[in-house]
């Protein structure tokens, strides 16, 4: 039994850092090198290194003490058990792996989380009410962090009554078999995957993307409900354990579940531009763009629009697979993001025709070469392009336009 959760569990750990690799790799290349790479990004690398770690200490656990913990012994057999033996030292040490254990597997999982949270902050930023979403999300994550450590540390106190043998400490002592420590975790988890999840699916659940690509984001940042569903078969497999080892062992296939999960919105659309490359469907709007991530709008300016038009409600791959920006144009010239200028063919001048004292708010992608858009349509803005303009209203003379 040993031997085959040997295997599973270091299989696991090879295809999540293949993941966590070319999630890093693209990240990196996307932004140009390690300064181009978001928070969420290190919080990744941190989750990456609990993960090694509770695999360690869940293999330490099954080969090298056996699975044995202070749990799983009749009142007789701890009455009699010497504290020189061999088993007794295997029993504590056992109870010290499965401590260290819990602290390894609630640091992969709350990395994870807040790898979610600073995601979704930058992809969802400029919709309304979403801010507040976000600052709750940050709350919720950090409160039950430090609620699952408290947990861990002070569910049986002094400390080391949680690797005690005889007398017996009781239940809330074992750490391999706690049914309040087990249960405690799995409902944190499940609240904050919960949240999570309800900050992404309703915007796209309203958006206007076509129906297709609609429920395909659905799916891809729905995973949480997969992860919810480990962590509840965990609590519940663990809650009626006959063997203290399976503690490790769910612990493992969780976070690894997690760590899938984390990374699909990243690894996925690059796996399918390789898919596309392969069998010679690629297109301009991809050959122009190196980036296949998600990435989400910048704006410098509030718009005067009354609702603003994220990338969710553009039905446009692009919306999803590309770089953009909001440039705005100030006394009828288009200004980018750093005030310079944008030279454009049919660029508006300042004439009588010109808004005097409005901005006017336009959303496009970064052609593959230079900026270049029109007050109304500019030829430069090919149909695989997204421009988004707001309605605005200025005077001219005295008189009110539109």
């Amino acid at each position: 039994m040993a031997t085959n959760f040997v295997a599973e569990a270091f299989s696991y750990l090879a295809i999540a850092i293949v993941f966590i690799f070319l999630r890093l790799c693209f990240q990196y290349k996307k932004g140009g090198g390690f300064k181009g790479m978001g928070l969420d990004d290190l919080f990744m690398v941190a989750a990456l290194l609990f993960y090694v770690a509770e695999t360690v200490a869940a293999y330490v656990i099954a080969v090298y003490f056996l699975g044995f913990a202070n749990n799983n012994i009749t009142p007789e057999d701890r009455a009699n058990l010497k504290p020189d033996s061999r088993e007794w030292r295997l029993r504590v040490y056992g109870s010290k792996g499965h401590v260290i254990g819990w602290f390894t597997y609630t640091g992969v999982m709350w990395c994870l989380k807040a790898c979610w949270i600073i995601y979704y902050a930058r992809l969802t930023e400029g919709v309304d009410g979403m801010l507040v979403r976000i600052r709750l999300g940050y709350a919720l994550i950090g409160g039950t962090y430090l609620a699952s450590i408290c947990m861990i540390l002070f569910k049986c106190w002094p400390l080391h009554r949680q690797w005690q043998i005889y007398p017996d400490p009781g239940n809330n002592c074992q750490p391999g078999f706690s049914k309040l420590q087990v249960s405690f975790v799995m409902v944190l988890n499940t609240l904050t995957d919960l949240y999570l999840m309800a900050i992404p699916l309703p915007v796209i659940y309203k958006s206007r993307l076509n129906t297709g690509r609609k429920v395909f984001l659905i799916v891809l940042f729905s995973g949480g409900f997969l992860t919810m569903a480990f962590g509840i078969l965990r609590c519940v497999t663990l809650v009626g354990a006959t063997e203290p080892s399976e503690s490790g062992q769910w612990s493992v296939r969780e976070t690894f579940v997690a760590v899938m999960v984390s990374n699909a919105p990243h690894v996925v659309p690059l796996v399918k531009i390789w898919v596309n490359k392969l069998r010679g469907y690629g297109t301009n709007s991809s050959k122009s763009n190196n980036t296949p991530g998600s990435y989400q709008l910048e704006s410098t300016r509030k718009s005067r629009s009354k609702k603003f038009n994220h990338p969710l409600s553009i039905p446009n791959e692009t919306a999803w697979h590309s770089d953009e920006a909001i440039m705005t144009i100030q006394d009828g010239k288009p200004v980018g993001e750093n005030g310079s200028a944008i030279t454009s063919e049919s660029q508006p001048g300042s004439n009588d025709n010109s808004v005097n004292g409005e901005t006017k708010t336009t959303i496009a992608t970064k052609p593959h070469r230079g900026w270049s858009v029109d007050k109304d349509r500019s030829p430069n803005v090919r149909r695989d392009h997204i421009v988004v303009q707001t309605e605005w209203r200025g005077k001219r003379g005295g008189t009110a336009i539109d």
